[in-house]
């Protein structure tokens, strides 16, 4: 199985970070990681030659799209900021507008597994976790099979026990 995680967070070795590497530690098979504040990111420009070929950009995702449309397995990660994913992941996911767009390409079939951190210890942001999956995940042909939440995480470690342990108990199935 191929695997790639993408973390979403801006803080190396937080919450998010945490919990996708004991993820990853429970996959068999391949596992390529991406921490996107790290790499070169860019906006989509809603250009549209992605219709025609691939997307015009010449940075870092271009690697991570390859992988992702290679993998059976993405884990994507990040916390909550002012009610939304990060700005790193929404950038990425706005850029699998270029492989909907595309008719040579697809990421219909990846299962998705989702890690939502978060300072706020209710379930205020589910709704719209859903939402995000409905317009953006599902739109393109992926599957979330599993959302891990750690709710009440405004701190490196804080609020993490229920998610590692649904990590722990979770069986991936692919």
């Amino acid at each position: 199985m191929k695997t790639v995680a993408i973390v979403g967070s801006p803080r190396k070795e937080g919450n998010c970070d945490l919990l996708v590497k004991a993820l990853c530690d429970k996959v068999d098979g391949d596992v390529e990681s991406f921490f996107l504040n790290d790499l070169d990111v860019r906006f989509c420009d809603a250009c549209l030659s992605c219709q025609e070929g691939d997307c015009i950009k010449d940075d870092d995702i271009r690697k991570i799209m390859d992988k992702i449309l290679e993998a059976d397995l993405l884990i994507l990660s990040s916390p909550i900021y002012y009610g939304q994913i990060t700005a790193q992941l929404k950038t990425l996911i706005d850029r699998f507008y270029q492989v909907s767009r595309n008719p040579n390409k697809s990421l219909e079939g990846i299962k998705v597994i989702e890690v939502i951190t978060q300072a706020n210890p209710t379930d205020i942001y589910d709704d719209y976790i859903d939402f995000l999956n409905k317009t953006a995940i599902e739109f393109v042909g992926m599957e979330v099979i599993k959302t891990i939440f750690a709710k009440g995480a405004a701190d490196k470690g804080q609020g993490i026990d229920n998610a590692l342990e649904e990590i722990e108990n979770f069986e991936i199935k692919i």
